[in-house]
């Protein structure tokens, strides 16, 4: 199975900015039909995602569960994910997940805060000894 890495990385410092971030990236997944684990660092940030994306589009909606509650194509999890939909990860959690191996594709959301900045340098690191060529995207 070929795997992309891509690292988008925001101008803004804002964890707001990144979480609207994350909802655009899951409404660009949804509409390509794919499915999607989001691994957050823990469920209380998941059940944040989950009320933001219920009001990202009022008139459309992106169908997701926290957690496999019930059947969905996008999954928010904390940092241990129980069941993987063998698609796309998003990487919301600071620490490098090691079973990405599983996905088609890994992404990874960073904004410009410090701490964000220095873990995602590592993970950076980390995917390259594993052989991997992460892709950048900056997002203005």
């Amino acid at each position: 199975m070929q795997q992309d890495v891509l690292f988008y990385v925001l101008s803004s410092d804002s964890p707001e900015a990144r979480m609207q971030f994350l909802g655009k990236l899951l409404n660009k997944i949804w509409s390509e039909k794919r499915k999607c684990d989001v691994r957050f660092v823990d469920l209380n940030e998941a059940q944040r995602m989950d009320t933001q994306l219920w009001n990202y589009r009022p008139s459309s909606f992106i169908p997701h569960a926290l957690a496999n509650e019930f059947k969905a194509p996008i999954q928010f999890y904390d940092s241990n994910i129980s069941a993987t939909c063998d698609d796309v990860l998003i990487n919301m959690h600071p620490d490098f997940y090691d079973n990405f191996t599983g996905y088609q594709r890994t992404i990874e959301v960073l904004d410009q805060s410090q701490h964000l900045i220095e873990k995602g340098r590592e993970r950076w690191r980390q995917y390259k000894q594993l052989g991997f060529e992460p892709t950048v995207h900056k997002i203005p």
